[in-house]
């Protein structure tokens, strides 16, 4: 089980060039993958999105990607003049039509990797993406290593929440009956007042108290919500992504306590549903972690 919350950094210093590749992730519904890389190294952005998708499954991945060439004498930089004059175009129309003097310099367009692109033509591009690749994959196992980590302890703590959900299934179902017994002691007691002053048929009553009482049985919920968290354990014990198992299993347990809930009308069992929808929602908020 891993986590989605996750950090991988390697670098590489090959003899010409220096590659940097850090990896950090957060929580999220499905796989979002943000890449922030060189504009000179920039035709590798989907080979390295590729790599990263055969990794990692779900959560907000940033990958951040510093490349340098070694030796700056054998770097040539090449200028995007039409886009600088559009730049400078632009700025002189902002100054007129709004009458401020514009706060853009040369200093900080030429930061802009679009404008200045260091190049290296004598280095063979498919050389440099496989050197990247490697730095990547170095940091993508870091950062894995890290999500599996979380995600033990992750499990850890889902195996203490879910003792306690299990102690207060059990509970619940050790009252029920009891509980049902009262319900139909209580019932059996106003039918009897009832019968002496009524002429109604006692079989007839009778049977509409046991209907009644079926329909407050809460043996199915219980047996649900049983069958819910041994799942739960089980899949918490498997590899691999299984955040959207966790999630709608984490749906239906609270759909049988909510039930249970609304059907029974014993002190005991609603004081016990309180807390057990609360190691529900503890359960949900944890699995939102979990890849």
């Amino acid at each position: 089980m891993n986590s989605m919350t996750g950090y991988g950094l390697f670098e590489k210093r090959c003899e010409d060039f220096y590659i940097k590749v850090e990896m950090k992730s957060v929580n999220n519904r499905y796989l979002d993958i943000n890449v922030r890389m060189p504009g000179s190294i920039m035709y590798a952005e989907e080979a390295v999105k590729s790599f990263i998708k055969s990794k990692i499954k779900r959560g907000k991945v940033d990958v951040f990607i510093n490349f340098e060439y070694l030796d700056s004498s054998q770097v040539e930089i090449d200028i995007d003049y039409e886009l600088l004059n559009k730049y400078i175009i632009i700025s002189k129309e902002l100054e007129e039509k709004l009458g401020v003097a514009s706060d853009i310099s040369f200093s900080k367009l030429m930061r802009d990797s679009n404008i200045i692109k260091p190049q290296k033509a004598e280095f063979d591009g498919d050389y440099i993406k496989e050197e990247l690749l490697k730095v990547l994959d170095e940091a993508a196992n870091e950062f894995v290593k890290s999500r599996s980590f979380e995600g033990e302890k992750i499990r850890e703590d889902f195996k203490i929440k879910l003792k306690e959900v299990k102690r207060l299934t059990d509970f619940i179902e050790e009252r029920a009956p009891i509980s049902l017994k009262e319900n139909e002691n209580r019932l059996r007691e106003r039918v009897a007042e009832f019968l002496q002053s009524s002429e109604i048929n006692e079989d007839r009553i009778l049977t509409e108290i046991a209907i009644m009482l079926d329909k407050l049985s809460i043996d199915e919920e219980i047996t649900r919500l049983k069958i819910h968290t041994h799942n739960f354990n089980d899949i918490i014990n498997q590899e691999g992504p299984i955040g959207r198992k966790l999630d709608f299993l984490i749906q239906e347990m609270n759909r049988e306590s909510n039930t249970i809930g609304s059907k029974s009308n014993d002190i005991e069992i609603t004081s016990a549903v309180v807390m057990l929808k609360s190691e529900i929602e503890k359960l949900r908020e944890q699995a939102q972690n979990v890849e």
